[in-house]
């Protein structure tokens, strides 16, 4: 397995979001729908890692004072 990968992304998220259990989380059990609805995991195992790195770079470097969030498929609407 890639721990590696894994590893930066964790470091790389936490600067998003500081709550460790979150991001814990966020890379076991979260699908990313920019990058096929898998997890951080997934990806990670299947050698793609990098990609997560990449994603999540752009967001770090994205300009402006929003709020940044980690990258999650959208909840559907309750009505």
């Amino acid at each position: 397995m890639r721990q590696g990968i894994v590893r930066r992304v964790a470091e790389m998220a936490l600067r998003i979001e500081p709550d460790r259990s979150a991001v814990l989380e966020w890379i076991l059990h979260t699908p990313l729908p920019t990058l096929g609805m898998q997890t951080t995991f997934e990806l990670a195992c299947n050698g793609e890692g990098e990609r997560v790195i990449a994603l999540l770079n752009d967001l770090l470097l994205q300009p402006g004072d929003r709020v940044r969030r980690l990258p999650r498929a959208a909840t559907p609407a309750l009505h």
